[in-house]
Protein backbone atom coordinates (compact mmCIF):
# COMPACT_ATOMS: atom_id res chain seq x y z
CA UNK A 1 0.00 0.00 0.00
CA UNK A 2 1.31 3.36 -1.43
CA UNK A 3 0.43 6.27 0.89
CA UNK A 4 -0.31 9.57 -1.16
CA UNK A 5 -0.77 13.01 0.24
CA UNK A 6 -2.73 16.11 -1.08
CA UNK A 7 -3.70 19.58 0.69
CA UNK A 8 -6.33 22.02 -1.29
CA UNK A 9 -9.40 24.08 -1.47
CA UNK A 10 -12.33 24.37 -3.59
CA UNK A 11 -10.44 26.68 -6.07
CA UNK A 12 -7.78 23.97 -6.59
CA UNK A 13 -10.14 20.74 -6.23
CA UNK A 14 -10.97 20.65 -9.88
CA UNK A 15 -7.30 20.65 -10.62
CA UNK A 16 -6.27 18.24 -7.79
CA UNK A 17 -9.25 16.00 -9.21
CA UNK A 18 -6.34 15.46 -12.27
CA UNK A 19 -3.64 15.03 -10.16
CA UNK A 20 -5.49 11.71 -8.38
CA UNK A 21 -6.78 10.77 -11.66
CA UNK A 22 -3.45 11.03 -13.12
CA UNK A 23 -2.30 8.74 -9.96
CA UNK A 24 -5.29 5.87 -10.57
CA UNK A 25 -4.45 5.52 -14.05
CA UNK A 26 -1.15 4.47 -12.89
CA UNK A 27 -1.53 3.08 -9.84
CA UNK A 28 -3.55 0.57 -7.01
CA UNK A 29 -3.18 0.27 -3.66
CA UNK A 30 -2.97 3.96 -3.02
CA UNK A 31 -4.18 5.06 0.45
CA UNK A 32 -5.03 9.01 -0.13
CA UNK A 33 -4.63 11.23 2.79
CA UNK A 34 -6.90 14.44 1.65
CA UNK A 35 -5.75 17.67 3.79
CA UNK A 36 -8.79 20.43 3.86
CA UNK A 37 -9.92 23.07 5.95
CA UNK A 38 -12.96 25.29 5.89
CA UNK A 39 -12.50 26.42 1.77
CA UNK A 40 -13.01 23.12 0.89
CA UNK A 41 -17.01 22.52 -0.05
CA UNK A 42 -18.72 19.80 0.90
CA UNK A 43 -19.56 19.12 -2.57
CA UNK A 44 -16.28 18.93 -3.94
CA UNK A 45 -15.47 16.39 -0.55
CA UNK A 46 -18.12 14.18 -2.67
CA UNK A 47 -16.90 14.35 -5.55
CA UNK A 48 -13.35 13.68 -4.90
CA UNK A 49 -14.31 10.73 -2.34
CA UNK A 50 -16.22 9.15 -5.37
CA UNK A 51 -13.41 9.48 -7.72
CA UNK A 52 -10.93 8.11 -5.70
CA UNK A 53 -12.87 5.35 -5.02
CA UNK A 54 -12.67 4.44 -8.94
CA UNK A 55 -9.50 3.20 -7.95
CA UNK A 56 -8.42 -0.28 -7.65
CA UNK A 57 -8.23 -0.84 -4.10
CA UNK A 58 -7.87 2.87 -3.28
CA UNK A 59 -9.12 4.50 -0.38
CA UNK A 60 -9.15 7.93 0.86
CA UNK A 61 -8.76 9.55 4.68
CA UNK A 62 -9.96 13.37 5.14
CA UNK A 63 -7.68 15.20 7.24
CA UNK A 64 -9.51 18.76 9.04
CA UNK A 65 -6.79 21.09 9.49
CA UNK A 66 -8.83 23.76 10.06
CA UNK A 67 -7.52 26.28 12.22
CA UNK A 68 -3.95 24.36 12.81
CA UNK A 69 -2.20 27.25 10.59
CA UNK A 70 -4.11 30.21 11.29
CA UNK A 71 -1.22 32.15 13.17
CA UNK A 72 1.36 31.76 10.70
CA UNK A 73 1.37 34.00 7.49
CA UNK A 74 1.10 32.20 3.90
CA UNK A 75 2.84 35.35 2.23
CA UNK A 76 1.42 35.62 -0.84
CA UNK A 77 -0.40 32.16 -1.22
CA UNK A 78 -4.27 32.75 -0.23
CA UNK A 79 -4.57 29.46 1.35
CA UNK A 80 -2.59 27.90 4.59
CA UNK A 81 -2.69 24.83 3.11
CA UNK A 82 1.36 25.02 2.13
CA UNK A 83 1.50 24.26 5.64
CA UNK A 84 -0.24 21.40 5.75
CA UNK A 85 2.52 18.64 4.75
CA UNK A 86 4.35 19.56 8.32
CA UNK A 87 1.69 17.79 10.16
CA UNK A 88 2.26 14.67 8.00
CA UNK A 89 4.59 12.59 10.41
CA UNK A 90 1.79 12.94 12.85
CA UNK A 91 -0.80 12.23 10.63
CA UNK A 92 -0.09 9.24 8.83
CA UNK A 93 1.48 6.25 11.18
CA UNK A 94 3.27 4.69 8.15
CA UNK A 95 7.15 5.01 7.60
CA UNK A 96 6.89 7.05 4.74
CA UNK A 97 4.43 9.09 2.51
CA UNK A 98 4.37 10.65 -1.24
CA UNK A 99 3.02 14.36 -0.82
CA UNK A 100 1.99 16.04 -4.34
CA UNK A 101 0.76 19.61 -4.59
CA UNK A 102 -2.51 19.93 -6.33
CA UNK A 103 -0.92 20.48 -9.90
CA UNK A 104 1.10 17.11 -10.67
CA UNK A 105 0.52 14.83 -12.67
CA UNK A 106 1.37 11.13 -12.49
CA UNK A 107 2.20 9.21 -15.46
CA UNK A 108 3.36 6.24 -14.26
CA UNK A 109 3.66 3.41 -11.47
CA UNK A 110 5.25 5.38 -8.48
CA UNK A 111 6.37 2.22 -6.45
CA UNK A 112 10.06 2.37 -7.17
CA UNK A 113 10.02 6.00 -6.22
CA UNK A 114 7.96 5.53 -3.43
CA UNK A 115 10.24 2.52 -2.48
CA UNK A 116 13.44 3.85 -3.26
CA UNK A 117 16.50 4.11 -0.21
CA UNK A 118 15.64 7.02 2.34
CA UNK A 119 18.13 5.82 4.48
CA UNK A 120 19.72 8.91 6.50
CA UNK A 121 17.57 10.92 4.73
CA UNK A 122 14.28 12.91 6.13
CA UNK A 123 13.01 13.66 2.62
CA UNK A 124 13.65 13.28 -1.34
CA UNK A 125 12.16 15.88 -3.60
CA UNK A 126 12.97 17.82 -6.62
CA UNK A 127 15.54 20.02 -7.09
CA UNK A 128 14.30 23.66 -7.58
CA UNK A 129 15.69 25.19 -10.61
CA UNK A 130 14.15 28.27 -10.31
CA UNK A 131 14.78 29.68 -7.08
CA UNK A 132 18.41 30.44 -7.48
CA UNK A 133 16.86 33.24 -10.25
CA UNK A 134 15.85 35.02 -6.92
CA UNK A 135 19.72 34.85 -5.67
CA UNK A 136 21.37 36.04 -8.96
CA UNK A 137 18.96 38.77 -9.29
CA UNK A 138 19.69 39.90 -5.61
CA UNK A 139 15.13 40.31 -5.56
CA UNK A 140 13.52 41.29 -2.31
CA UNK A 141 12.42 38.71 -0.18
CA UNK A 142 10.30 39.31 2.85
CA UNK A 143 11.65 38.09 6.32
CA UNK A 144 10.46 39.93 9.70
CA UNK A 145 13.06 38.39 11.74
CA UNK A 146 15.34 40.23 9.56
CA UNK A 147 13.52 43.53 9.13
CA UNK A 148 11.44 43.02 6.85
CA UNK A 149 12.25 43.24 3.37
CA UNK A 150 15.83 41.70 2.91
CA UNK A 151 17.91 41.17 -0.63
CA UNK A 152 17.42 37.36 -1.46
CA UNK A 153 21.57 36.86 -1.09
CA UNK A 154 21.52 38.26 2.38
CA UNK A 155 18.81 36.59 3.22
CA UNK A 156 20.04 33.21 2.06
CA UNK A 157 23.81 33.86 3.29
CA UNK A 158 21.93 34.72 6.91
CA UNK A 159 19.75 31.58 7.01
CA UNK A 160 21.38 29.17 4.90
CA UNK A 161 25.15 30.21 4.80
CA UNK A 162 24.29 29.99 0.81
CA UNK A 163 27.07 32.27 -0.89
CA UNK A 164 26.38 31.09 -4.70
CA UNK A 165 24.22 30.32 -6.75
CA UNK A 166 25.73 26.57 -6.47
CA UNK A 167 24.79 26.25 -3.26
CA UNK A 168 20.95 26.07 -4.67
CA UNK A 169 22.10 22.27 -5.74
CA UNK A 170 20.39 20.33 -2.99
CA UNK A 171 17.34 23.01 -2.43
CA UNK A 172 14.23 21.10 -2.77
CA UNK A 173 10.78 22.74 -4.30
CA UNK A 174 8.08 21.70 -1.59
CA UNK A 175 5.34 20.42 -4.68
CA UNK A 176 6.91 16.92 -4.80
CA UNK A 177 8.17 15.10 -2.00
CA UNK A 178 8.79 12.05 -0.28
CA UNK A 179 8.63 11.58 2.98
CA UNK A 180 10.83 9.28 5.53
CA UNK A 181 8.57 9.68 8.40
CA UNK A 182 10.09 6.81 10.51
CA UNK A 183 12.76 8.50 10.63
CA UNK A 184 11.27 12.56 10.75
CA UNK A 185 9.52 11.42 14.10
CA UNK A 186 12.60 9.93 15.78
CA UNK A 187 14.30 13.35 15.27
CA UNK A 188 11.07 15.37 16.09
CA UNK A 189 10.94 17.17 13.19
CA UNK A 190 7.35 18.34 12.74
CA UNK A 191 7.37 20.09 16.38
CA UNK A 192 10.70 21.53 15.77
CA UNK A 193 9.27 22.85 12.92
CA UNK A 194 6.31 24.18 14.48
CA UNK A 195 9.53 25.98 16.65
CA UNK A 196 11.35 27.54 13.80
CA UNK A 197 7.86 28.62 12.47
CA UNK A 198 7.74 30.49 15.86
CA UNK A 199 11.18 32.70 15.44
CA UNK A 200 11.85 32.48 11.78
CA UNK A 201 9.84 34.21 9.07
CA UNK A 202 10.87 32.40 6.00
CA UNK A 203 10.74 33.92 3.09
CA UNK A 204 9.23 30.86 1.06
CA UNK A 205 7.21 29.22 3.96
CA UNK A 206 7.21 25.62 4.94
CA UNK A 207 9.50 25.17 1.55
CA UNK A 208 12.25 27.12 3.38
CA UNK A 209 11.87 25.52 6.71
CA UNK A 210 12.17 21.92 4.90
CA UNK A 211 15.14 22.83 3.25
CA UNK A 212 16.35 24.78 6.24
CA UNK A 213 15.93 21.62 9.09
CA UNK A 214 16.76 18.83 6.30
CA UNK A 215 20.45 20.01 5.52
CA UNK A 216 22.74 17.21 4.56
CA UNK A 217 19.60 15.01 5.00
CA UNK A 218 17.47 15.30 1.99
CA UNK A 219 17.53 13.45 -1.63
CA UNK A 220 17.14 15.11 -4.53
CA UNK A 221 14.85 13.23 -7.29
CA UNK A 222 16.24 12.66 -10.75
CA UNK A 223 15.10 14.07 -13.78
CA UNK A 224 13.47 10.87 -15.06
CA UNK A 225 11.60 10.73 -11.42
CA UNK A 226 9.89 14.18 -11.30
CA UNK A 227 10.48 17.65 -13.31
CA UNK A 228 9.22 21.16 -12.72
CA UNK A 229 7.39 23.24 -15.84
CA UNK A 230 8.42 26.73 -14.77
CA UNK A 231 7.59 30.29 -15.58
CA UNK A 232 9.05 31.92 -19.14
CA UNK A 233 10.40 34.73 -16.46
CA UNK A 234 11.74 32.37 -14.58
CA UNK A 235 13.65 30.87 -17.21
CA UNK A 236 15.01 33.74 -18.83
CA UNK A 237 16.68 34.85 -15.52
CA UNK A 238 18.28 31.85 -15.60
CA UNK A 239 22.30 31.40 -15.25
CA UNK A 240 23.29 29.86 -18.21
CA UNK A 241 24.29 26.57 -16.87
CA UNK A 242 20.82 26.27 -15.13
CA UNK A 243 18.66 27.29 -17.99
CA UNK A 244 20.81 24.47 -19.64
CA UNK A 245 19.94 22.08 -17.06
CA UNK A 246 16.86 23.01 -16.96
CA UNK A 247 16.10 22.59 -20.76
CA UNK A 248 17.91 19.13 -20.70
CA UNK A 249 15.20 18.41 -18.18
CA UNK A 250 12.35 18.90 -20.81
CA UNK A 251 13.58 16.81 -23.08
CA UNK A 252 12.89 13.85 -21.20
CA UNK A 253 9.89 11.84 -22.88
CA UNK A 254 7.78 11.11 -20.23
CA UNK A 255 9.12 12.34 -16.46
CA UNK A 256 7.17 9.52 -13.65
CA UNK A 257 5.67 13.37 -12.13
CA UNK A 258 5.45 16.33 -13.62
CA UNK A 259 4.83 19.89 -11.94
CA UNK A 260 2.74 22.32 -13.94
CA UNK A 261 4.22 25.74 -12.05
CA UNK A 262 3.43 26.73 -15.39
CA UNK A 263 -0.65 26.18 -15.25
CA UNK A 264 -2.34 24.94 -18.32
CA UNK A 265 -5.27 25.86 -17.33
CA UNK A 266 -4.62 30.30 -17.40
CA UNK A 267 -2.31 29.63 -20.88
CA UNK A 268 -2.98 29.05 -24.37
CA UNK A 269 -2.31 24.78 -24.23
CA UNK A 270 0.95 25.39 -26.83
CA UNK A 271 2.35 27.58 -24.29
CA UNK A 272 2.57 24.79 -21.58
CA UNK A 273 4.25 21.19 -21.44
CA UNK A 274 2.00 18.64 -20.79
CA UNK A 275 -0.89 20.65 -21.33
CA UNK A 276 -2.44 18.27 -23.99
CA UNK A 277 -2.08 15.16 -20.97
CA UNK A 278 -4.04 17.60 -18.53
CA UNK A 279 -6.70 18.38 -20.58
CA UNK A 280 -7.20 14.42 -21.74
CA UNK A 281 -7.23 13.68 -17.80
CA UNK A 282 -9.49 16.45 -16.71
CA UNK A 283 -11.99 14.64 -19.27
CA UNK A 284 -12.29 11.96 -17.08
CA UNK A 285 -12.70 13.91 -13.37
CA UNK A 286 -16.37 15.02 -12.12
CA UNK A 287 -14.94 18.74 -13.56
CA UNK A 288 -14.50 17.96 -17.12
CA UNK A 289 -16.87 20.92 -17.36
CA UNK A 290 -15.28 22.96 -15.21
CA UNK A 291 -13.27 25.98 -16.86
CA UNK A 292 -10.90 28.55 -15.23
CA UNK A 293 -12.72 31.74 -15.78
CA UNK A 294 -9.05 32.92 -17.88
CA UNK A 295 -9.45 29.33 -20.04
CA UNK A 296 -12.90 30.74 -21.54
CA UNK A 297 -10.88 34.24 -22.16
CA UNK A 298 -7.33 34.41 -22.69
CA UNK A 299 -5.50 37.61 -23.53
CA UNK A 300 -1.97 39.05 -24.03
CA UNK A 301 -0.29 41.39 -25.44
CA UNK A 302 3.38 42.08 -24.96
CA UNK A 303 7.04 42.67 -26.94
CA UNK A 304 7.57 38.34 -26.66
CA UNK A 305 3.90 37.22 -27.67
CA UNK A 306 0.85 38.46 -28.37
CA UNK A 307 -2.65 36.27 -28.34
CA UNK A 308 -6.39 36.45 -28.10
CA UNK A 309 -8.38 33.14 -27.23
CA UNK A 310 -11.74 32.73 -26.51
CA UNK A 311 -13.15 29.27 -25.44
CA UNK A 312 -9.48 27.80 -26.00
CA UNK A 313 -10.50 28.59 -30.07
CA UNK A 314 -7.62 30.98 -30.97
CA UNK A 315 -8.62 34.28 -32.34
CA UNK A 316 -5.10 35.75 -32.99
CA UNK A 317 -1.37 34.29 -32.06
CA UNK A 318 1.54 35.71 -32.74
CA UNK A 319 4.59 34.08 -31.02
CA UNK A 320 7.75 36.00 -31.91
CA UNK A 321 10.49 34.52 -29.03
CA UNK A 322 8.34 31.42 -28.16
CA UNK A 323 8.96 29.45 -31.50
CA UNK A 324 12.67 29.75 -30.67
CA UNK A 325 12.10 29.18 -27.62
CA UNK A 326 10.53 25.55 -28.67
CA UNK A 327 12.68 24.84 -31.12
CA UNK A 328 15.98 25.08 -28.51
CA UNK A 329 13.75 22.38 -26.17
CA UNK A 330 13.42 20.43 -29.46
CA UNK A 331 17.28 20.25 -30.49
Amino acid sequence: MMNIALGFDSNFAPYAAVTIKSILLHNKNVKFYIMYDKGLKKSDIKKIGALIKTGDNCSVEWVDMTGKFEHLSAGGWKSKSVYFPVALPSICPDDRILFLDADVLVTGNLENLYNQNLDGCYFAGTQDLGLPVTYKENLLVTSTIYGGKIPAQEYYKRLFNYTKVEDFNDYINGGIMLYNLKTMRADDIENKMYELFNKIDFAYNEQDCFNYIGKGKKKVLTKNEAILILKNYIIDAMPDNIKQKYLDNLKITTPLIVHLIKKPWLLPEEYVPYADMFNEIRKQTPYKYHRHKKEIFKFKMSSKMKYLYIFSKKIFDSRKDINKYMERIAK
